[in-house]
């Protein structure tokens, strides 16, 4: 990486509070503080693009990062700077301030999302999530509403087959701890409270 090139992104960025440059991927990261909004190739600085801006980048003519994998070439949303753009530094760095407010809350909503999602939770696997959204139960807040005893009942009537080690996996995801952790009086406990429940469910539909 040229030193007087990265020394020139540096100064047209300094009014910018808590940006770093490191290495990233065969190129260099542009960061303000943990939050990547930038890309150094050996001679050129690109911008992270967005829905909400990607095309305000494109009328300015500024070419999207392309980078070659194997046989084929791969375009980023990356988009860079050109010369004309350099010289007219309050505008840059507009832009970057820009982009970097942008980034930041398209990474804060990325992480809520994930974070809601129930494959995160412990002992979850994949195959287990999936069957939780047949039934309805999407994330972890609806996961939460319904509860560990509903939302077996609810995998159980769709798919028969699944064993009672779903439940005790669905109470420890639920709480958030490893179901290998589970003693067997909790077990028993959990299985006590599945039949209550059962009887409870049986008596209103009969009541119905």
């Amino acid at each position: 990486m040229c030193s007087i090139f990265v020394n020139r992104i540096l100064t047209v960025l300094s009014d910018i509070e808590d940006i770093s440059i490191k290495t990233f991927f065969g190129g260099f990261s542009v960061n303000s503080k943990d939050t990547m909004f930038g890309w150094i190739t050996q001679k050129d600085f690109y911008l992270r693009g967005h829905p909400d801006y990607r095309s305000l980048f494109i009328d300015l003519g500024m070419q999207p990062l392309s980078i070659t994998t194997g046989m084929s070439t791969k375009l980023l949303d990356y988009y860079k700077v050109d010369e004309e753009l350099f010289k007219a530094q309050e505008k840059l760095v507009t832009m970057v301030n820009m982009v970097i407010t942008y980034t930041k809350k398209e990474l804060h909503e990325k992480n809520e999302i994930k974070a809601n999602r129930i494959k995160e939770l412990p002992n979850m696997t994949l195959s287990l999530e999936r069957l939780l959204c047949s039934v309805g139960i999407k994330d972890v807040e609806t996961f939460q509403q319904v509860g560990y005893l509903s939302a077996y009942y609810k995998i159980k009537k769709k798919k028969e087959a699944i064993s009672m080690n779903i439940l005790f996996v669905l109470y420890s995801s639920l709480n958030r701890f490893h179901v290998a952790t589970l003693s067997k009086e909790t077990k028993k406990e959990i299985e006590l409270e599945y039949q209550f429940f059962l009887e409870r469910m049986n008596k209103n539909l009969q009541e119905e």
